[in-house]
């Protein structure tokens, strides 16, 4: 919403200049140039605030993408669940959706749970390589550590949450708790740097215990 904001106030101030004309038949024919300059610039960036702000949610259950918003539709999207309480600061109460620009434009609030999915990926390949760009483009709130192993790259935390800081993990490891890797609604049989993606693949990360 903040570009849709500047893009207001430079019509204004492309308003206030172009009317700034001598003469009334100067004026009409500056500001007439000047809004059509806008228009044509701003038009990108108008198209897609539109369609953030007028976005549904997708209510097919048999969709990956169910429950995402529906501009992401034949998108690539990652998403990060938390327990309630045990969110990163700002992504509490719902799930947060984040463009791939990195504006935040909806909450949904009805949505059991917290955390937050960033989308409108395309062209990624492999799973690393979607992840690393949603933590990218989200400003680092869901920078994780990981612990490299022979058999893959296990995630150890994401956003600073540790599976064992929401859920109980015994010093007898009788039980415990770790990051699930979903890929489109199915728990993953490879790790997220083996994982090869569709063109709308869904990846979620979510806390599971044992």
């Amino acid at each position: 919403m903040s570009d849709l904001v500047a893009l207001v106030i430079l019509f204004l101030i492309i308003t206030f200049v172009g009317g700034a004309g001598r003469y009334d038949e100067n004026r009409l024919k500056s500001l007439s140039v000047a809004w059509v300059i806008f228009l044509l610039v701003t038009f990108p960036t108008l198209s897609t605030e539109w369609a953030r702000m007028t976005s549904e949610l997708v209510d097919d259950e048999d969709d990956p993408h169910f429950g995402l918003p529906d501009i992401w539709e034949d998108k690539q999207v990652v998403c990060f669940n938390f327990p309630q309480g045990s969110a990163p600061e700002g992504y509490e109460g719902g799930r947060h959706h984040i463009d791939s620009d990195g504006t935040k434009f909806f909450t949904d609030s009805n949505w059991n749970g917290s955390g937050a999915c960033v989308g409108g990926f395309s062209g990624f390949e492999i799973g690393i390589k979607l992840l690393d760009e949603a933590v990218f483009v989200s400003g680092g709130d869901f920078t994780y550590n990981s612990t490299q192993f022979s058999f893959g790259l296990q995630i150890d935390s994401i956003g600073g949450i540790a599976p064992c800081d929401a859920a109980a993990c015994p010093e007898d490891f009788s039980s415990g708790a770790y990051w699930g890797l979903y890929h489109n609604g199915q728990m993953s049989l490879v790790g997220i740097s083996d994982l090869p993606l569709e063109d709308d693949s869904v990846i979620t990360w979510t806390i599971e215990t044992w």
